[in-house]
């Protein structure tokens, strides 16, 4: 066997193997403000942690434009660096905005449910109604002003209707029992309609799918912030699994109680 052919032979004897691709087009500020708000941020040369630019916010909150699909049943790594551009301390947030198959956003209401409060409406709920008459409300402890209905719920544990768009706005302020049944106050009328013996539970809100997080964030050199996504969870929101329903992801970087970011080589690939 001459040498030539020698070598194409343990060639195609060793797996080709090539680096993970990154999902987010653009992450790195080298194609300006592709896939960028321009109201969100901007692109400047000074320090990038690599390349030759990096993005600056111009607001607390930044959403990308871009819609990257995901596999919710595979194992994914999320990493992005960042910097302050000026001299606060906020609290730095790196996370997602999940979407459904038809790239509607998935919010936290519509996945973060109460275990256990499941039960039925005892009579038919109307628009106009603010107050709810439920069949149990033994374990509809309300503590806070963060509590809502959620009809046409999947009572079989398998929560099979989330993300479940049919949650009540209006928050709970008060449940009580009367007689045989039990009464959930709402902080205004509820504004849907539904037939007695519907299935319901507590839905809870809340924020995006924050993957990692810095408190009092303070520093002129790059820090990453890296994370594991691993998988689809079967209820609630989250930060280390996809939310249910969850086909596609735009990316969301929040700076908490004021303060711009520089950021840089933002990350989101498969894992094999």
């Amino acid at each position: 066997m001459s040498k030539v052919k020698a070598l194409l032979f343990v060639a195609s004897m060793v797996p080709f193997v090539l680096g993970a691709q990154n999902l987010i087009k653009n992450g790195d500020a080298e194609s300006d403000l592709e896939n960028w708000d321009p109201a969100k941020v901007q692109v400047v040369t000074e320090n990038p942690h690599s390349g030759k630019s990096c993005f600056k916010t111009n607001t607390v909150s930044v959403i990308g434009t871009a819609v990257i699909p995901v596999d919710g049943t595979k194992t994914y790594k999320y990493s992005g660096w960042f910097r302050n551009a000026d001299d606060k301390k906020p609290t730095l947030y790196f996370g997602l905005s999940p979407m459904t198959a038809d790239k509607k956003e998935i919010k936290a209401l519509q996945v973060c449910v109460m275990p256990g409060t499941e039960t039925a409406l005892a009579a038919p709920c109307k628009p106009e109604d603010t107050i709810i008459k439920i069949k149990d409300g033994s374990k509809w402890n309300i503590k806070d002003k963060n509590s809502h209905i959620g009809f046409n719920a999947d009572n079989s544990g398998e929560y099979k209707d989330l993300p479940n768009t049919n949650v009540a706005a209006p928050v709970i302020v008060k449940v009580e029992k009367k007689d045989n049944l039990w009464e959930v106050t709402l902080e205004q009328a509820c504004g849907m309609t539904y037939a007695a013996d519907i299935n319901v539970r507590i839905h809870r809100d809340g924020g995006y799918m924050y993957t990692g997080y810095i408190e009092n964030f303070n520093s002129k050199d790059w820090k990453e912030i890296t994370a594991d996504i691993k998988g689809t969870t079967k209820s609630g929101g989250s930060m280390e699994q996809f939310w249910p329903g969850t086909k596609y992801v735009k990316i969301v970087i929040l700076s908490l109680n004021g303060g711009m970011m520089c950021f840089d080589d933002l990350t989101l690939e498969e894992q094999k």
